[in-house]
């Protein structure tokens, strides 16, 4: 018995291309769906960073090390979610000193269509702005 020779080989796999092209690319598309739509949850660990902080003020506690969230969504969407937070960015711009609520922090997330915050421990951050004490050098007079 001899072995089949390339041409048979050939005559093989160029029977019927279209039809063998047409069928990978409708595995490719079902494959792409079904992992598209499948929901899966992430941690998202984002320290917290100010911005806009007024002058003469300053932080009268320590702010937290991290906020944590619990994403859902598709795999693919997470991981675009989790590159484009690197930190928690928050705006002081406008305040004084005082207590500054920030109830809904996942409105400063930059989150792809799809992606859904499912838990923020902690919920919500209270910063408490004070008056900065002024710091005289030694060549300064006191008043």
């Amino acid at each position: 018995m001899t072995a089949p020779g390339p041409d048979i080989f050939r005559q093989f796999c160029t029977r019927n291309l279209e039809l063998k092209l047409l069928s990978l690319l409708v595995a490719c598309c079902i494959w792409g769906l079904t992992s598209y739509s499948h929901r899966n949850h992430a941690e998202l660990n984002l320290p917290v960073h100010l911005k806009n902080m007024p002058r003469g003020c300053a932080l009268a506690s320590q702010l937290p090390r991290e906020i944590r969230f619990t994403l859902s969504g598709p795999s693919l969407l997470l991981e675009g979610a989790r590159r484009s937070n690197a930190a928690l960015m928050l705006d002081l711009q406008g305040s004084g000193p005082g207590t500054i609520l920030f109830p809904h922090l996942e409105a400063n997330l930059h989150l792809p269509d799809g992606i859904e915050v499912t838990r923020i421990s902690p919920a919500s951050l209270e910063i408490s702005l004070i008056k900065a004490q002024k710091r005289y050098s030694e060549g300064d007079q006191h008043p």
